[in-house]
């Protein structure tokens, strides 16, 4: 373990130098388009710039179930936690998408980095309705047949342009992965926003979403936009509306 001495402190300002050494230059190629290398070829300290749904993942009282310092208890919630979040991220990983965080009951993805608008809300969309339905007839039937309570879950999904970025160390000789891709953009963070607003067990979408998605699920769209809602697009002053998505998947053919 590092003693906090001069020389450790000598190899952090080193470290630093090495970190910030052209930054502004790769952070640049980004926001002008220069750099557009694939999701799995982004070095780090450089990104990309790209359209493309953010899906937020959540399970409802999640914090609940580990408030007890009981070991039985922490080990069911293990248990349930890798029978849900490994399914939610087989079903993005199906439908084109990319896990840019685990929050542990949680999930961040980049939905369509490749495709067009319509297919990243398409994509989107038909993924949140595979999840529930996977919740529904596959995990919580197992979850209830081991005495575990049944997972609820939301899901809020959004459309725009993203900054991705590769950002910390090296891995080298690590055991353990030390970098990790992140995106940051208004629909991201709204996106985030939605999914808290979202009911039980209930997808809620941006605007975009609704916009480019297949005529023959419009209809399952309700506008929830509230009252007091600030929301915008860029280029009007047209409110940017916040809706319901009523769909269930059936059952497969």
């Amino acid at each position: 373990m590092p003693n906090g001495d001069a020389s450790y402190w000598n190899l952090i300002n080193e470290k630093f130098d090495t970190i910030t050494d052209g930054l502004i230059e790769r952070v640049d190629e980004i926001g002008d388009g220069r750099s557009t290398p694939a999701l799995e070829d982004i070095k780090i300290g450089s990104g990309r710039k790209m359209r493309a749904a953010t899906l937020f993942f959540d399970i409802k009282g999640f914090t609940k179930r580990t408030n007890s310092a009981d070991i039985d208890k922490l080990k069911e919630s293990l248990f349930l936690l890798n029978c849900v979040i490994p399914m939610v991220m087989k079903i993005i990983y199906d439908f084109g998408g990319y896990i840019e965080k685990n929050t542990g009951d949680g999930i961040m993805a980049i939905m369509g980095a490749e495709d067009s608008d319509s297919d990243s809300a398409n994509n989107a969309i038909d993924s949140a309705l595979a999840i529930f339905y996977t919740l529904k007839h596959l995990v919580n039937p197992y979850l209830e047949s081991k005495n575990i309570t049944k997972v609820d879950a939301r899901i809020g999904i959004d459309l725009g342009t993203l900054l991705i970025s590769r950002i910390g160390l090296p891995t080298g000789t690590s055991k353990h992965k030390r970098n990790f891709l992140t995106a940051v953009g208004p629909s991201s963070n709204l996106a985030c926003k939605i999914e808290g607003m979202a009911g039980t067990n209930e997808i809620w979408t941006g605007d975009l979403i609704k916009s480019n998605s297949r005529e023959n699920i419009q209809q399952h769209f309700v506008k929830k936009t509230p009252t007091d809602w600030t929301w915008s697009y860029n280029t009007s002053n047209k409110i940017y509306d916040i809706w319901y998505f009523n769909a269930v998947r059936t059952e497969p053919k």
